[in-house]
């Protein structure tokens, strides 16, 4: 078993006209298999999104935890996460995402860019407690 510790921090000196900072620790436990792994993302569409994650991979009615990085450099090189038949977020250049997949009968999760060549992203995913 592993655990992965998050921290969200969110802080402002001259967004309001007071300071605030917004703090969140959360200690999330996986109990079973963790994978972690590199993929080249060469799909453009929607329509043909690579699938990253299935839920045949962990059964269905599981709670699994996802981080999701893309890994270009380049300006402009998107990567758009689905999950079912929602696009759910755009990641640019180096940013990255965690969430709370619940898997459920076919909302898979896939993923397309807007190169062909390929983008490249960094998946980690385990089941959670």
């Amino acid at each position: 078993m592993a655990t992965i510790n998050t921290r969200l921090l969110v802080q402002s000196q001259n967004l309001f006209t007071n300071s605030f900072t917004i703090r969140s620790d959360k200690a999330v436990r996986l109990t079973g298999e963790v994978n972690k792994t590199i993929k080249s993302i060469t799909t453009t569409s929607s329509g043909s999104a690579t699938t990253v994650l299935t839920v045949t991979d962990y059964g269905a009615d599981k709670d699994v935890y996802v981080f999701l990085k893309n890994r270009s450099t380049a300006t402009g090189k998107f990567l758009y996460v689905i999950i079912g038949s929602q696009q759910i977020a755009r990641l640019s250049p180096g940013q990255y995402m965690s969430l709370p997949w619940r898997t459920e009968s076919s909302d898979d999760l896939k993923v397309y860019g807007n190169d062909s060549n390929g983008i490249k992203l960094e998946i980690l995913a385990g089941t959670s407690s």
